[in-house]
């Protein structure tokens, strides 16, 4: 009987044994696949809170910055893991992944480019991007149709250029002049006309004395004064241009013209959505000339410079358009005129007409520092007359969108971003984030939709 019992524990035992093999190994079975579905959900929940995070730091973005110059932009130095724990965390997980930016990327002068397009896309209605430059156009051709430059070119040629230069910048009186003429002429018959000599000389003088820029007009400064406006017709020829490069160059041109700080501070400048310029910095900057010129105190001067040549211009064209001037002008023409033939014994021989011109190259230079004088107060100058009508003025502001125009895109967009980094650190457009968890690496890569979808206007 022992041995029957002993035969049957045996089997049972086996059983039991057999059983706990398959168990454990269905056990085994169990534990790893709810292993392998806990760490899949914890990759899950790093796959989210990564989403989660980075949607976080773009929406950070600068908000000033935006508003002021349409740019979606943020810091990579505000960006830290509480968000990415904070969603784990409410998913009931610990944080044991470590989160790292492994690449930023930075904005770039196309990336600005594409943001400018944006920023004009809702505003481009409201801007006349081509008013300044029609009416700069208009004032080229006026003085080509009267022929004032090669009037003027012709006089600066002719000796007739040094002797009016003596008689305005002497320290003799037309009367004294005059009177070097012997009895060859009667100065109580020009009496008229050498006080208006006198008058040109003494306006001449206060201003250049006054204009604290040691400006000097003489034959040499017409050489100059040719190659400021001529420098400036690539901005006349983008008139014609209705490329979509050339519209994008009349928003980029616009946008540096207008939406950053410059020296001259008229009334109320400030961007073009109404911020102070003292609310992004705190000190004075000469940023519009900088995008245009390349230089700082040395590009303001320029500017100015070019800004006098082109209300000379101006100046001659309203003058030499009103009847009463000419006539004016013409009569003391005459007298210079007989005041030369006389000292010279009749050996220089020169038009009135041509002194005339002289005279009003002159008078227009005098004018002209008055209107630049008003336009680095803030105030307007009349660009383009017609029968008395001003069809055109410029403040400051408007001459900087001229000379942007003639500044190719690429240093203009170069140079806004090195302005904006300096006022707003360096700018990032995107990032990748990424988190190691056992071994594996979960990332997340994303930039504003605004530069990966390309350009808004075309």
């Amino acid at each position: 009987m022992k041995r029957i019992k002993n035969s049957i524990k045996t089997r049972h035992g086996a059983s039991s044994i057999f059983l706990a093999i398959i168990l454990s190994a269905l056990i085994l079975v169990e534990c790893t696949f709810l292993n392998y579905v806990w760490n899949l959900d914890y990759a899950l929940s790093v796959n989210t809170a990564l989403k989660t995070e980075i949607d976080t730091v773009l929406s950070d973005y600068n908000r000033q910055l935006f508003d002021v110059y349409g740019i979606y932009a943020f810091s990579i130095d505000d960006v830290d893991d509480y968000c990415f724990n904070k969603a784990l965390e409410i998913n009931g997980l610990d944080a044991k992944a470590e989160l790292y930016v492994s690449s930023g990327y930075t904005l770039t002068a196309e990336d600005l480019k594409t943001a400018i397009s944006s920023y004009y896309f809702y505003r481009g209605s409201g801007i006349a991007f081509k008013g300044i430059v029609e009416g700069y156009s208009d004032l080229l051709i006026e003085m080509d149709k009267r022929g004032i430059f090669s009037q003027v070119g012709k006089f600066m040629q002719s000796p007739a250029a040094g002797y009016l230069s003596q008689m305005i910048k002497g320290s003799e009186t037309a009367e004294e002049c005059i009177s070097k003429a012997g009895g060859l002429i009667n100065l109580e018959d020009v009496l008229e006309e050498a006080e208006g000599l006198d008058s040109i000389r003494d306006d001449y003088k206060e201003f250049i004395r006054d204009f604290g820029l040691n400006i000097d007009i003489d034959i040499a400064n017409w050489d100059s004064l040719l190659k400021s406006i001529s420098g400036l017709e690539s901005a006349v020829d983008l008139l014609s241009d209705n490329s979509p490069d050339a519209v994008k160059k009349f928003f980029v041109a616009h946008y540096c013209a207008y939406n950053f700080d410059c020296w001259i501070k008229p009334k109320g400048d400030a961007t073009i959505n109404g911020t102070e310029f003292k609310a992004i910095h705190k000190d004075k900057h000469s940023d519009s000339e900088y995008l245009i010129t390349g230089h700082n105190t040395a590009g303001v001067m320029e500017l100015e410079f070019i800004t006098a040549n082109i209300l000379i211009c101006a100046n001659m064209l309203k003058d030499f358009a009103n009847e009463k001037f000419r006539n004016t002008v013409e009569a003391i023409a005459e007298v210079i005129s007989m005041v030369i033939a006389a000292l010279t014994e009749g050996a220089v021989q020169i038009n009135p007409k041509l002194i005339a011109v002289g005279l009003t190259f002159y008078i227009a230079t005098v004018q002209a520092l008055k209107d630049l004088l008003t336009v680095l107060g803030g105030g307007r100058a009349v660009i383009f007359e017609y029968e008395g009508q001003k069809m055109i003025t410029m403040n400051y502001r408007d001459f900087l969108y001229l000379y942007s125009l003639c500044t190719p895109m690429d240093k203009l967009l170069s140079r806004s971003l090195e302005v904006l980094t300096r006022d707003y650190g360096t700018l990032y457009k995107g990032l990748k984030l990424e988190a190691d968890f056992k071994g594996s690496t979960y990332s997340v890569d994303r930039s504003y939709a605004l530069y990966d979808a390309g350009e808004v206007i075309t």
